[in-house]
């Protein structure tokens, strides 16, 4: 189980990649994670792409959620999570929402 806030901005991307369904490759040794069919997807990075994510699955966005310093991401039913830009808060409630037995939540 991976914690979500320790998730680097690249493996978040690559698990966003399989969330929504795109070829997600896990070698042999499974120390590395890497993925085919769209090499350049960065959703955590690019508003050309998370932009239509956030849209798609209606997130929403807010600063200082609860008193916190961060931007929270938010889907119902009941997924509020932090990150410290619009794209990776937006990306990470993704996650929460699409893979929740693989991500685990912790402050």
């Amino acid at each position: 189980m991976e914690n979500i806030n320790h998730l680097s901005s690249v493996k978040l991307d690559i698990l966003v990649a399989e969330a929504i369904g795109i070829d997600v490759f896990y070698p042999d040794n499974h120390n590395k994670l890497s993925y085919v069919a769209r090499a350049g997807m960065a959703p955590s990075r690019f508003w050309s792409q998370g932009g239509a994510l956030i849209e798609q699955h209606k997130i929403g966005l807010n600063w200082g959620w609860e008193e916190m310093a961060e931007w929270t991401g938010s889907i119902e039913p009941n997924i509020n999570i932090q990150g410290t830009t619009l794209l990776e808060a937006a990306m990470r409630a993704l996650l929460c929402l699409k893979l929740p037995d693989f991500i685990k939540v912790s402050l």
